[in-house]
């Protein structure tokens, strides 16, 4: 029988809390975090807002038992504290944001009954947590994403170019390439487009040089890192998409089964299934949608490179359509990294029953 939560008690201050407390809640914000100390019961002992100051928060947080939990919502810039708490000794669990709100709904939110809640759910073991990467896995996912930000940037300039062209019917492929830029430099435009033109081609060329230092360091990390090298033996997979995928992924080992390295990338229809009914629907979309697409856009290469997945995908495609199939190629791929992750060997196409 599924247990069913329930909102708590009326709050009861206890004076001696310190030697009662046994659960900590946090609701974090920006320049303060409120903080809900609850006994073995799940009793809120103590409500206290403190100043997001690492003097105050040792302060309080001292006073604990060292190993006391403490469950902390994930969200933006909170990193810092979780390090913080777990040099002082406390053990941080990290709260699935999704997974708190579709289990403790109220009509009341605010910051004493958000800290509470997460306090009362991590007592009662109702907590659905997420998973805590490293500090050098942290690292590399926000090196990655910056990167991927920095493609962004880029590409929206080259757009403008190919905006300002076009408003004089003088646009054309490659103006970026080195015959592209030679014969743009021809190009007669009106003096402030031409000139506006040029302030963009100096944005392009700084995003460029950074771009390639960027490639650069990809590279040699992924000559370092053994992990990466076996990634690449999966068809359409590069220096990329296995850094990304070793970042956003984390310890493999937290996975009971390659389709839940699916559903954790969001890979998996999603499903509605009530009495006799029972349909599918889109993919979920969950996870780091960076990596999702990136997987999608190395199905397109990996069913060139493989015989197999090449048959998977014209299966798959001649019943549901090429995008379709092609998001089935790219949860494969998927399952693919994550059983080479797991057992630590290259991919060998002969093994796999991919057609």
């Amino acid at each position: 029988m599924t247990r069913a939560y329930t909102m708590p008690k009326k709050i009861k201050q206890t004076e001696n809390w310190e030697t009662l407390a046994k659960f900590v809640g946090v609701d974090y914000h920006k320049r303060s975090s409120l903080v809900s100390i609850g006994d073995a019961e799940a009793n809120c002992l103590l409500q206290n807002r403190i100043p997001n100051d690492e003097a105050a928060i040792r302060e309080l947080f001292q006073r604990l038992p060292a190993g006391t939990p403490c469950a902390i919502e994930s969200c933006r810039g909170y990193e810092w504290l979780i390090d913080l708490l777990t040099d002082i000794g406390i053990k941080v669990h990290v709260a699935n944001a999704r997974g708190v709100k579709l289990i403790a709904q109220t009509r009341c939110k605010t910051d004493k009954v958000d800290s509470r809640v997460l306090m009362e759910l991590l007592a009662k073991g109702f907590l659905p947590t997420c998973y805590q990467p490293t500090a050098a896995e942290r690292s590399l996912r926000e090196r990655l994403r910056w990167r991927a930000q920095l493609v962004r940037t880029c590409t929206k300039f080259k757009n403008m170019v190919h905006a300002l062209l076009d408003k004089e019917n003088k646009g054309f492929e490659s103006p970026f390439s080195v015959k592209g830029r030679k014969r743009l430099s021809e190009v007669e435009l009106l003096a402030d487009r031409a000139e506006l033109v040029g302030e963009h081609l100096n944005v392009i060329d700084f995003f460029d040089n950074v771009l390639g230092n960027e490639s650069a360091w990809i590279r040699s990390l992924t000559a370092e890192l053994p992990e990466a090298s076996l990634l690449k033996t999966v068809p359409g997979v590069g220096d990329i998409v296995s850094l990304m995928f070793i970042a956003e992924v984390g310890d493999v080992s937290r996975f009971r089964n390659a389709s839940a390295v699916s559903a954790f990338l969001g890979l998996v229809p999603s499903v509605y299934s009530s009495g006799e009914k029972h349909r599918t629907g889109r993919i979920t979309k969950m996870g780091c949608r960076l990596l999702r697409w990136l997987l999608i856009q190395s199905a397109w290469q990996a069913i060139k490179k493989s015989d197999g997945l090449r048959a998977r995908f014209n299966k798959i495609s001649r019943r549901t359509g090429k995008r379709k199939a092609i998001v089935a190629i790219a949860r494969k791929l998927a399952e693919i990294c994550y059983r080479v992750l797991k057992d630590r060997t290259v991919f060998d196409e002969k093994k796999w029953a991919l057609g």
